[in-house]
């Protein structure tokens, strides 16, 4: 009697599916990688609506990968510092960092941080120092694949014209 029972025991042991016996709180697969071309276009739009001014930048990004990408572009423009000549140099240009790309429900959700700077329209050239013009955006953004959206968007101060930054996610692989 007591031999059956363990070949009993033995059998059922041998004959149950490993997945009973793995770790019920096992973590799900993580999707596979998918590698996205995010092409980026700062928009000037005047008051008409129309696009007056447009300038492209392009970088590419993963979805499993929490890396920041970076786009920097601008000049270094000389400030008299003061009454003695020295000068000063002030970035202005176009920054943006992108990060924690996923894919949801066939869209691309990402992390957007963007600044756009420049000097002003002028009327005069004085020996002032020149007006700085910034905008700066950051937010978590959904935009579908394939399809232009505009993800940030600021009046201008000065006059009615607006700044916008457009983005397309393109993916590669």
């Amino acid at each position: 009697m007591r031999r059956i029972t363990v070949f009993c025991l033995a059998l059922i042991l041998f004959a149950t599916p490993k997945s009973m016996f793995a770790q019920q709180d096992s973590k799900p697969a993580e999707p596979p990688a998918h590698y996205y071309q995010l092409s980026f276009s700062v928009q000037e739009v005047g008051e008409n609506g129309k696009i007056t001014n447009s300038r492209a930048y392009t970088t590419s990004i993963e979805t499993r990968s929490h890396d920041r990408q970076s786009i920097r572009t601008g000049d270094k423009v000389p400030v008299k510092a003061d009454d003695k000549g020295n000068l000063q140099y002030i970035d202005l240009g176009v920054n943006i960092d992108c990060w924690n790309a996923q894919e949801i429900n066939g869209k691309l959700a990402i992390l957007i941080s963007a600044n756009v700077s420049s000097t002003a329209k002028t009327t005069n050239a004085s020996d002032l120092p020149p007006v700085i013009r910034q905008n700066q955006w950051s937010a978590n953004a959904l935009v579908p694949i394939g399809k232009p959206t505009v993800i940030f968007s600021s009046d201008n101060l000065q006059d009615k014209d607006k700044i916008q930054v457009e983005l397309t996610a393109t993916r590669i692989d």
